[in-house]
């Protein structure tokens, strides 16, 4: 909270910097940029819930954010951006500071750039975490869920730190490397992710360093990344002693390895990724602890067609396993079941297969419709599924969304 009432200072401090500089000057500075976006989205599913009581069908997730840039001299930036975003149970709406930084461009030639940037901070993840919540640079309504994980999505968006970019050529390549280094947000879905629900107690401190390095084609027919990022998260359970089961005081350990590729021929666009993510709870034993470590792993393939500029086709495959020594779950659920705990192993996988279909009517338009074949529930928000028992393993999903940019 105290992380994002600075945050939320910082930006009406550096908007009302904007505002009047030049000082005593009546109209907005000529390179002061303004824009914002409104996403709502409609969700019906024939067994669990995502994003509110989709069952029934749920317009109960939307999107509203202003974000700005202002460059006060050629060598530096600042931006930032205001979100409301509502997503079921998971989310409430209530305004975020996505992101609010200074960019200082240190070098800035024709074949390099490098600079440094202070403040909150994109984490540069895969192909799609830096604009994951701008519509118009998806390919679908839902990123595919294996690498990004929407329940996640405010531990991996951003940090509270540092970070060094370089955009430059390797031998006749283009070769961008961007790091962070700094505190990521740490909030109650980060409890339900990790550590199963709504904890006692809460994760009060942590660190982030994240690296990403991304080759591609001069002529942008293809581009591969490989993004590394290791979290540590201090975890205080406040009570002396722990309930038995609860998590203890400790740190999280959390460490992620996605392999990127994308290649484009003619009107297609093939995508491809892979993630490995290593947790380790032994520091904080309870339940989470009964396999004090795991390596979930995931994939997922994608192609996308564009009949026209207004028309695009996406069809997508992608698995995801929460431990992939144990990909059905069975494991887990006997290891539960010895300490009297029922479960659904379903919850511990997810295969989907997508197919979704974009039209952009105008530039500043967007409107999309896709349908979810799903195996599994792996990915499922717990908040609005709050019963594991209830989950269905064989589901299917019907999602439109329109968004309006200005």
């Amino acid at each position: 909270m105290k992380s994002n009432s600075l945050a939320c200072l910082m930006g009406i401090a550096v908007l009302f910097a904007a505002l009047v500089a030049p000082a005593g000057a009546a109209e907005l500075p000529a390179n002061l940029r303004m824009n914002g976006f409104v996403t709502q989205g409609y969700f019906l599913s024939d067994h669990n819930n995502i994003y509110g009581n989709s069952e029934s069908g749920s317009f109960d997730f939307r999107e509203l954010a202003i974000n700005a840039s202002w460059r006060p001299r050629s060598d530096l930036l600042v931006a930032g951006q205001l979100m409301s975003r509502r997503a079921g149970n998971v989310n409430d709406g209530s305004p975020q500071v996505d992101y609010l930084l200074l960019d200082w461009r240190a070098q800035d030639g024709l074949e390099t750039q490098s600079g440094l940037r202070l403040g909150r901070l994109k984490v540069p993840y895969g192909f799609y975490n830096d604009t994951r919540d701008v519509a118009f640079t998806r390919p679908s309504i839902l990123l595919a869920q294996e690498i990004y994980y929407d329940m996640l999505r405010d531990l991996t968006l951003s940090v509270d730190g540092a970070g060094f970019y370089r955009q430059g050529t390797a031998a006749g390549l283009n070769l961008d490397l961007d790091l962070v280094l700094g505190a990521p947000k740490r909030n109650v879905a980060v409890e339900y992710t990790y550590l199963g629900g709504d904890m006692p107690g809460k994760f009060d401190s942590g660190m982030a360093v994240v690296g990403r390095l991304m080759l591609s084609d001069p002529q942008a027919r293809w581009r591969a990344a490989i993004s590394l990022s290791s979290f540590d998260l201090d975890y205080d359970a406040f009570d002396d002693p722990v309930p038995e089961l609860l998590p203890g005081d400790g740190q999280l350990h959390v460490d992620i390895a996605v392999l990127s590729a994308q290649a484009g021929y003619r009107s297609w666009v093939f995508t491809a990724e892979y993630i490995l993510q290593h947790i380790d709870w032994s520091e904080l034993g309870g339940v989470v602890a009964l396999k004090p470590e795991v390596d979930l792993e995931a994939f997922y393939l994608q192609a996308q067609y564009r009949f026209s500029s207004q028309w695009d086709l996406v069809l997508r495959y992608g698995e995801a396993y929460l431990d992939r020594d144990d990909r059905g779950g069975l494991d887990y659920q006997a290891r539960l079941a010895e300490l009297g705990i029922a479960s659904q192993p379903a919850a511990r996988y997810a295969r989907d297969l997508t197919l979704g279909v974009g039209w952009q009517p105008s530039p500043d338009w967007l409107l999309r419709a896709e349908w979810h074949r799903v195996r599994g529930a792996l990915w499922l928000p717990r908040q609005d599924n709050p019963d594991d028992l209830q989950l269905e393993r064989n589901w299917n999903l019907f999602a439109l969304q329109a968004t309006y940019r200005f």
